[in-house]
């Protein structure tokens, strides 16, 4: 169930990057699909750790690690409480 308000298509994680993504799953269009090797912070080029979206970098994985507390349920009970 939708509003019918559209925020906008999914798109490719490159900056104007016309193409469509491979299926609405993926961060990066065919043509840029090499990029999902490399950590998501922006400005890091290291490559992620298999199983992660992030390189080793402490920092870079305390990111991750709290983007991915958010979809917990405990996480949004406790920010009730």
């Amino acid at each position: 169930v939708i509003d019918g308000i559209t925020i906008g298509h999914p798109c490719c994680g490159i900056y104007n990057c016309p193409e469509p993504l491979i299926s609405n799953r993926h961060r990066f269009c065919h043509g840029h699909n090499h990029h999902h090797k490399i950590c998501a912070v922006d400005g890091c080029l290291e490559a992620n750790e298999d199983g992660y979206m992030t390189c080793a970098e402490p920092d870079d994985r305390l990111l991750e690690t709290n983007h991915k507390k958010r979809d917990k349920a405990f996480f949004q009970l406790r920010g009730r409480l």
